[in-house]
């Protein structure tokens, strides 16, 4: 099994403020499950279910005789999942821990989706994780993908690069070492051949999203990534670069709140017959 270093410093408290927050990932999860034509009596494999927020409702399209399975790295979040299930209705659900880039006891073909929402840019080895995707997923099946990409400057981001240009933090900074994985469209384009998928169908929508204070929004940010927001600096400077990107968020107020700009990629892909 491989080891998931985004997720090591995720903790219960952060788990259970994700399940509370996660309304944008469920959002384009939902959207990403429309999609892909998810249908009554499909058996679905939700890779990085988090808490179960997305599962649970595909397990509702699916209907009882579908099911669907969610596998996450983080412990903690499978226990949120699994705490979900006393007061969940049906029984075509099950969640554990496991991760996308060894999917060790499922066996091939074995289920008629596979999706990654709001996880494939944590995933270090993409290829690996696609081509598990595509050894459990039956002929004819598809593969689906929310992600961020790489080359669209999302708001955070520039925030981000312009507070950690300054002084105090030049020399100390490495905005490469940052655990996000993230690829651009042609690089997701490029990992779907390679795995021997076809029917390609990439595409991107930007949004506006808005919260309520900067607090909420670091929040927000610190629960997405398993404890690991600012994890790239010297932990001495950690609460002054806390302090300078609330600063940088109040610039953005609105009178709808704090407006951040945005970009989901959605990718489907299909599996020979």
């Amino acid at each position: 099994m491989f080891i998931v270093t985004s997720v090591i410093w995720d903790v219960p408290e952060l788990a259970e403020r994700y399940d509370r927050v996660s309304d944008m990932q469920f959002k384009s999860g939902s959207i990403l499950a429309g999609r892909m034509n998810i249908k009554e009596g499909e058996a679905v494999l939700d890779v990085g279910c988090g808490t179960g927020r997305l599962a649970l409702h595909v397990a509702d399209v699916v209907g009882p005789s579908g099911s669907v399975t969610g596998l996450d790295p983080s412990p903690h979040r499978i226990k949120v999942a699994n705490s979900k299930l006393k007061s969940f209705a049906g029984e075509n659900v099950r969640f554990m821990v496991g991760q996308g880039e060894d999917l060790f006891g499922i066996p091939d073909d074995a289920f008629d989706h596979v999706y990654f929402s709001s996880v494939f840019h944590w995933i270090d080895d993409k290829s690996a994780a696609l081509k598990e995707a595509m050894r459990v997923l039956k002929p004819g099946g598809n593969i689906g993908i929310t992600t961020v990409d790489r080359d669209f400057p999302f708001d955070m981001k520039k925030i981000m690069e312009k507070i950690f240009s300054k002084k105090m933090y030049a020399g100390q900074i490495n905005m490469e070492e940052d655990i996000m994985k993230l690829v651009n469209i042609k690089e997701l384009r490029e990992l779907f051949e390679d795995a021997g998928l076809h029917c390609i169908n990439i595409d991107a929508v930007t949004e506006n999203h808005y919260f309520p204070s900067a607090e909420e929004m670091i929040g927000f940010m610190e629960a997405s990534s398993f404890g690991n927001f600012l994890c790239f600096m010297p932990e001495g400077l950690r609460e002054n670069a806390r302090e300078d990107i609330r600063k940088e968020l109040e610039e953005r107020r609105t009178k709808q709140g704090i407006e951040l700009l945005s970009n989901t990629v959605y990718a489907i892909a299909s599996k020979p017959c």
